[in-house]
């Protein structure tokens, strides 16, 4: 795989520069970060809504893995590889249900506890050798965090927990009620751009003052800071209420626009209001392709009048500007003009700063140290 041609993150005073380019087109390495960074980290994939009750299971996709979650009987969540250890079935279709107190196999009907313990084979009795207790499911690491499902292939990985304990704390102390949220609406979008490229344009409001202005006339700018903090960003502002995007009671409990990404590829959003969250998942499909689900998630499943013009910011505004960027830059990075196929970084001594790259930076680095581990 070729190696950076400048640093992302140089020495003191000197001009950092992007990811190459075929960091972003190559289908080795998105085949490579797979391994890497998907199978290694933690990946947010569903709304606790979806595995709340027990014997609620769904299925996911990590890292080109199938996996389903479950809740027990005894209201633990697990998580397994979706197959079974005697022939390689599949054990749930794609999709979301309930389960019965034993997971049965269709192909050969070997059964298993919602903890993944083997309970029954036909005939195992008669052979020499056969052990139970060494024929479970295989497991994964789930955690729930902020009201979402987070589950990892690594099983040695720090706990989610530990590694953003002050980014819980930080969206709890603006969404006391995050766990009591409910889904409201679901926004999906097949984006033609590399999950990273959806990730930069994130990670910077560089850009917003061109694309996005009537998030800008929604914010006071000035106020505006972006952060990094390890694993994960925050960029916050104060907003003004009675702007296209934001309408909200003067008492309302939190009147910041504060967003949040967490490595590798979700961003959760605390908006203004009361109980407003918002969380964008990215699901890398290929070099070229990425799907988005926004997801809205409010005290009721039916929002209010504020809630849906919320909503509707996002649907008709923010998201189509978004989307043309990232498309346009995805075609842009295959070009020849594009010059030794790396940008400068516009980084200053402000890591705080609303028109700083330090965000992309910071994302960058990580990347490149993740697939060099």
């Amino acid at each position: 795989m070729q190696q950076a041609t400048a640093p992302v993150c140089p020495a003191p005073g000197e001009l950092g520069y992007t990811l190459p380019a075929h960091y972003y087109t190559s289908q080795d390495i998105f085949e490579h970060e797979k391994k890497t960074i998907f199978a290694r980290n933690w990946i947010c994939v569903m709304h606790r809504s979806q595995v709340a009750e027990a014997n609620q299971y769904a299925t996911v996709s990590v890292a080109g893995e199938n996996v389903f979650v479950v809740r027990g009987r005894d209201g633990v969540l697990r998580a397994f590889y979706n197959v079974c250890p005697h022939r390689a079935h599949e054990l749930f279709p794609e999709g979301a249900g309930k389960a019965k107190n034993v997971i049965t196999c269709p192909y050969h009907a070997w059964s298993f506890g919602l903890d993944g313990k083997l309970i029954h084979v036909r005939n195992a009795e008669n052979v020499p050798g056969f052990c139970k207790d060494n024929a479970g499911l295989t497991p994964v690491r789930v955690e729930e965090f902020c009201g979402l499902i987070f589950v990892n292939l690594d099983m040695n990985a720090r706990p989610l927990a530990e590694l953003a304990a002050s980014l819980n704390d930080e969206i709890r102390a603006r969404c006391p009620d995050v766990d009591k949220l409910v889904p409201a609406r679901k926004l999906t979008y097949e984006m033609k751009a590399n999950w990273k490229v959806v990730v930069d344009n994130y990670l910077e409001c560089l850009h917003c003052q061109t694309a996005h202005p009537a998030l800008v006339e929604s914010i006071r700018m000035e106020t505006y800071k972006h952060e990094v903090r390890g694993i994960y960003t925050s960029q916050v502002g104060q907003t003004r209420s009675g702007s296209d995007a934001f309408t909200y009671d003067s008492d309302a409990p939190n009147t910041d626009f504060a967003a949040y990404w967490l490595w590798p590829n979700v961003t959760l959003n605390v908006l203004p209001g009361d109980g407003n969250y918002g969380v964008f998942y990215m699901f890398p499909v290929d070099a070229d392709t990425t799907i988005q689900h926004f997801e809205f998630y409010f005290r009721d499943a039916t929002p209010t009048a504020e809630q849906e013009q919320l909503i509707d910011y996002y649907k008709n505004v923010l998201k189509p500007e978004d989307l043309s960027i990232v498309e346009s830059v995805q075609r842009g990075l295959k070009s020849r003009g594009y010059r030794n196929g790396q940008g400068p970084l516009l980084v200053t001594d402000d890591r705080t700063s609303a028109i700083g790259e330090h965000g992309v930076q910071h994302f960058q680095q990580m990347v490149l140290d993740a697939l060099a581990a």
